[in-house]
């Protein structure tokens, strides 16, 4: 019973991601960002040029999140894989401080794809001004396997 009142809330959770996956550079990720995500309230603005590339990134980068006019959180993100994506399927998901799921999103992917620019809005979460943690991942049998992981703040 408790496992089918989880899978209720994880289906009411699920939230779609809003625009499209994209490579933010066709290179790959950059070394010193692998396994990392950029997170921000508002777009992620990706340079074009090699040059600077990683300082302009960190530059709008941000952990902590409040709510919108609408009364949920927001995040953007562009995630930069510890890996090339080895599926055609990626993960999204906000994990409040007890590891549970507050919000959970698929989408579709390339194999070989190393990063993952989109954004993810969380309705509510039980743990408000404590530490969660935004994941991407693909999933691998009924095991998830984490390309890149941030952890963050809702208030």
């Amino acid at each position: 019973m408790r496992k089918l009142n989880h899978l209720m809330v994880l289906a009411g959770l699920m939230v779609g991601l809003i625009g499209l996956s994209s490579q933010a550079l066709a290179q790959g990720a950059p070394r010193a960002l692998k396994g990392k995500i950029i997170t921000s309230s508002k777009e992620i603005q990706v340079p074009t040029a090699a040059k600077g590339f990683v300082k302009k990134m960190l530059k709008q980068d941000r952990a902590v999140f409040k709510k919108n006019d609408e009364g949920r959180w927001v995040i953007h993100f562009v995630a930069f894989f510890n890996r090339k994506l080895p599926a055609e399927q990626i993960g999204v998901v906000v994990l409040d401080g007890k590891k549970e799921p507050v919000a959970v999103a698929d989408v579709a992917g390339q194999k070989g794809q190393t990063t993952l620019s989109s954004q993810i809005s969380v309705d509510t979460t039980e743990t408000p001004k404590q530490k969660h943690t935004i994941q991407v991942y693909y999933p691998k049998g009924n095991k998830p396997i984490i390309l890149a992981k941030k952890q963050i703040v809702l208030k």
